[in-house]
């Protein structure tokens, strides 16, 4: 038999080693995209049991946008989360957003202009109901606010608040905002940046609770 030509014996090795090459490449693998500002917590479980994680600070930071709690006392570990309704095509004009819960026994809160955080408080005023504080962002400058609600017969109602949050322009974070509220021996405290001081050293003030 004769020998095979010369460029079939040079060539014919190579196909193998670069099938082989081929096959040890690795695969890309696409992430899913990242989306904000929907009901995607509808999806979950009754409760929402994994707060986001705090990142770091930016205009578009959406931490603590869903908590859990027993919010109408029955019994049941209910799930609260903020939701864009309406988006404004104006940048000096604030989106709207919304409080919503998994369950149509609980009302939804009005809509709120402009970004917030929620802040689970704990039964406040004694009525055996977790309160829900509203960390309310303005759509320009660096002074915050803080309201606190309480789902009553008639629905939701502001039982303290809002006081003003001066932030200067410094991230806050969840657990920081949580510390603003205490409740010790039966009465309730927040702490204050002094606007008189120029440090805004925090001062520790009764919160009175309407009834």
């Amino acid at each position: 038999m004769s020998a095979p030509p010369v460029t079939m014996r040079y060539f014919l090795p190579v196909i193998p080693l670069a099938f082989l090459f081929a096959c040890q490449q690795p695969v890309t693998q696409q992430q899913a995209p990242v989306v904000k500002d929907t009901p995607a917590l509808q999806t979950l479980p009754p409760a929402v049991n994994t707060l986001p994680s705090e990142p770091v600070a930016d205009e578009g930071s959406d931490e603590a946008i869903g908590i859990s709690g027993d919010f109408n006392g029955d019994g049941m570990i209910d799930s609260a989360w903020r939701e864009v309704v309406r988006l404004s095509e104006d940048a000096d004009e604030p989106h709207i957003f919304a409080v919503k819960f998994n369950t149509t026994a609980i009302p939804t809160m009005k809509e709120i202009q402009n970004r917030f955080r929620l802040i689970p408080e704990g039964d406040l005023n004694g009525d055996g109901i977790p309160e829900i504080s509203i960390f309310h962002s303005p759509l320009h400058g660096t002074v915050h606010s803080i309201a606190t609600w309480t789902l009553s017969p008639d629905g939701w109602k502001c039982i303290a608040g809002p006081w003003m949050v001066p932030t200067a322009g410094e991230y806050m974070s969840d657990s920081a905002l949580q510390a603003r509220i205490v409740l010790e021996n039966d009465t309730v405290y927040y702490w204050q940046e002094d606007v008189e001081d120029e440090n805004f050293t925090l001062r520790k003030l009764v919160l009175e609770l309407t009834k």
